[in-house]
């Protein structure tokens, strides 16, 4: 109930449930009823900054049913731009007895321990922060742990991460979606290392496997 797309909110679905308590209370406990796991429910901070019920919202999927909740400190209308409002997930967090589960703006292993800490929430949700960035569970975890956050991999190993990405979604999709998905998510395993925006311009131009494994060979000689 928190996904702000057009063609899904749109339809009425989505992060428009939050417009509709009613019926999004009727939806949670009839999937709370037919399940027989536990339910978790996703959703923003409302949907613009005129209407932002987040907490009422939050208590009535406690009162639904639901096991535990994650709130993403945007509204509908501010889609991934601004930053994300902690504090309206804090004061969720202090509404309900089920577990809450902090999202938004996590993009390092120190945005997780911070947002924890903030919030008081029981667990982070990472979403754009693992866009061509697996690691970031494992390091985050690490320094939940009171361990030393481990560095990235060499770029060599975060490219063959990449491409064995690649590799098992043409497996499940087919080559050609998987290499439209590519030109993106290569883009973003490239996020950050120094002189790589030639190889960004090439990474949105791949259309085989083959196309893929040159330019990753490329990567790997040219880029450290």
């Amino acid at each position: 109930m928190g996904c702000p797309v057009g063609k899904v909110a749109g339809n009425g679905d989505g992060c428009a449930l939050m417009r509709e308590p009613e019926k999004a209370r009727q939806i949670i406990e009839a999937v709370v009823k037919s399940a027989g796991v536990p339910v978790t429910v996703k959703f923003r901070k409302g949907w613009d900054k005129g209407h932002i019920n987040a907490v009422e919202f939050g208590i009535m999927c406690e009162e639904a049913g639901a096991f535990a909740i994650t709130v993403h400190g945007r509204t509908r209308t501010q889609m991934y731009s601004g930053a994300a409002d902690w504090d309206i997930i804090r004061e969720v967090k202090k509404a309900v007895k089920i577990p809450v589960i902090a999202n938004g703006d996590v993009f390092e292993p120190q945005d997780a321990q911070k947002i924890l800490r903030y919030t008081g929430c029981d667990m982070a949700m990472i979403g754009r922060g693992a866009f061509g960035n697996p690691w970031i569970f494992m390091r985050a975890n690490a320094l939940l742990n009171g361990k030393a956050v481990p560095e990235l991999p060499p770029l060599s190993v975060r490219i063959d991460t990449a491409v064995r990405q690649f590799e098992e979604a043409a497996k499940i999709k087919g080559e050609k979606i998987a290499c439209l998905e590519a030109r993106k998510h290569f883009a973003w395993y490239l996020h950050g290392v120094p002189h790589s925006s030639r190889y960004k311009t090439l990474a949105v131009q791949v259309e085989t496997l083959e196309d893929i494994y040159k330019l990753a060979a490329q990567i790997k000689k040219d880029l450290r």
